[in-house]
């Protein structure tokens, strides 16, 4: 097992704003937590992010069944099930009756 890696305050500080900005420059859509997983508290994180500090591409996205255009289900050819993914989450249609 390696020894652990030892930085200073200001390695690590550079380490950190380099992964940010490598993550901030990449395109692939990332989860953000579970615990912003009920559509209104993601709303309240993305309203306190855009008031305190840099961020881009905040939506709220939901995984689901992945539809075509004519919104008949897209089939996975190799399990024969509805594919899932992630689609962005649409407020009127999710309301309970």
């Amino acid at each position: 097992m390696a020894a652990p890696l030892e930085l200073t305050q200001a390695e690590w500080n550079l380490a950190v704003e380099q992964q940010a900005a490598k993550i901030m420059a990449g395109e692939k859509v990332k989860q953000l937590s579970q615990m912003f997983d009920a559509p209104q508290y993601a709303q309240q994180f993305m309203e306190l992010a855009r008031k305190t500090g840099k961020c881009r591409d905040l939506r709220i996205r939901a995984k689901c069944e992945i539809t075509d255009a004519k919104g008949k289900p897209v089939i996975n050819p190799k399990t024969k099930m509805p594919r899932i993914g992630w689609t962005d989450y649409a407020h009127d249609i999710a309301k309970v009756a």
